[in-house]
């Protein structure tokens, strides 16, 4: 009796309620597919958590032409997911707790690079920490975004942000976006000068 009362108890503890942008902040990503936890970001870029079959028929109707894998372990799941689909996939490796500005860089410059072919879409396991860190950065980055305000939608959007992950949340300072910044300057500059 004890333990099913305890367990009705904690199904009757409120969800963590999902927040929406203050007014007058910039929107945040739209949602496609809840199951995937799929949503555009903006023409060019879309997040998810970890494709199945199931997801591909979606993705192409997006028509995402590159797919940006973040995962660590398991990194051949989308060969699977999204075989015979057209799309070109990527392995971008991000360790969670080992997070640099230096691969924040690298990866925003293969989205750049990918999204001269179509929109891109990024994952990891969840779509959420990782993905959220991406994302967030994207929006500062290339959309002009707040710090504060793209750090807010990783933290408190749907897309099911787990708060142990601290390090990702503290690369939302001025400081840590600078050296974003000069690294994607430098990424730029070395692929200038390769291609010259």
């Amino acid at each position: 009796g004890l333990l099913l009362a305890l367990m009705l108890s904690a199904c009757a503890q409120p969800q963590a309620q999902v927040q929406t942008p203050p007014p007058g902040q910039p929107a945040w990503a739209e949602q496609v597919s809840k199951a995937a936890n799929l949503y555009r970001v903006d023409d060019k870029l879309y997040r998810s958590e970890q494709l199945t079959r199931s997801d591909a028929a979606a993705v192409q109707s997006l028509g995402i032409k590159s797919v940006i894998n973040l995962r660590f372990f398991d990194r051949d799941d989308n060969e699977t997911a999204l075989s015979g689909s057209g799309i070109v996939l990527f392995n971008k490796p991000l360790l969670t707790w080992r997070i640099k500005p230096k691969h924040i860089a690298e990866t925003l410059y293969l989205i750049e690079q990918r999204q001269k072919q179509g929109p891109v879409l990024v994952h990891c396991y969840h779509g959420a920490d990782r993905t959220g860190l991406i994302s967030g950065m994207y929006r500062v980055i290339y959309q002009n975004w707040p710090i504060e305000e793209a750090k807010r939608e990783m933290q408190q959007g749907p897309y099911g942000y787990h708060s142990i992950w601290r390090n990702i949340a503290n690369m939302f300072t001025e400081e840590k976006v600078a050296k974003v910044r000069e690294e994607l300057a430098r990424i730029r500059q070395r692929e200038e000068n390769r291609i010259r």
